[in-house]
């Protein structure tokens, strides 16, 4: 939607352009003119702006190039949530780019309520620190790994060609063949939706760790606490069975 907005805008300031400097109490050029320097200028303007008519409308026409995505492109959640952007129009992973999208949000989040609760509860750089802490940066690493992935597998899918194919059986192509092709297409479907479902999972212990720290009493919640800190290593060192 907002690629065709641009494309109008651009036209209209186009067509603008042309008033000012063809209309009668205006610019008023014209071919005929007494003045061979407004004269000439009359035709120089009008081949720019149909130059620059065809050429807004191809650049923003044309397909974007992409790139495959690696992990050193995207060093934060800002950045992860930049690339999952491009994805939002998507007919099939729109709305499961935008779920990823608030899910770094929430990421966000809760590392800065863990980071408030650890320096509460214990001195900065301490073990108890450092542990808590190290596991919390290494889940937000995950997240930001999880969604280079999905990225990726989203670039692999061609919504045009995945259209096409639910009237497979309506071509000349051999239905097995693209029953075979489809099936490419789910499964790469259900791996994103499988990894938008991890990072949940690494969300709500995350979550529950928070809420452990910041109501147990002293150390009284250390076993509970290193439950939690363990379930989350577990989960991240699943991440890598979807990359």
């Amino acid at each position: 939607m907002k690629k065709y907005l641009k494309i109008f805008l651009s036209n209209l300031c186009i067509v603008i352009i042309a008033v000012i400097l063809y209309s009668p109490g205006l610019l008023y050029l014209r071919p005929n003119d007494y003045s061979i320097f407004r004269a000439g200028m009359s035709i120089i303007a009008a081949l720019a702006l149909i130059a620059a008519f065809f050429l807004v409308n191809l650049i923003f026409l044309k397909e974007p190039e992409r790139k495959p995505i690696s992990f050193e492109d995207v060093p934060d959640l800002e950045k992860a949530k930049t690339i999952l952007k491009d994805h939002y129009g998507g007919k099939h992973f729109g709305h499961l780019a935008k779920t990823a999208s608030e899910q770094l949000d929430r990421f966000m989040k809760g590392r800065r309520r863990l980071s408030t609760i650890l320096d509460q509860r214990f001195t900065r750089g301490t073990m108890s620190w450092e542990k808590f802490d190290r596991v919390a940066a290494a889940a937000q690493t995950s997240a930001i790994q999880n969604v280079v992935t999905m990225a990726n597998r989203m670039l692999l899918f061609d919504e045009k060609e995945y259209t096409k194919l639910q009237h497979y059986r309506d071509d000349d192509i051999p239905d097995d063949i693209q029953e075979e092709r489809i099936k490419l297409y789910q499964k790469n479907f259900e791996r994103v939706k499988s990894t938008i479902a991890l990072n949940e999972k690494i969300l709500l212990k995350l979550d529950a760790l928070a809420l452990e720290l910041s109501s147990s009493v002293s150390d009284e919640g250390a076993d509970t606490n290193s439950h939690l800190v363990q379930e989350i290593e577990k989960l991240i060192e699943e991440t890598k069975y979807y990359q």
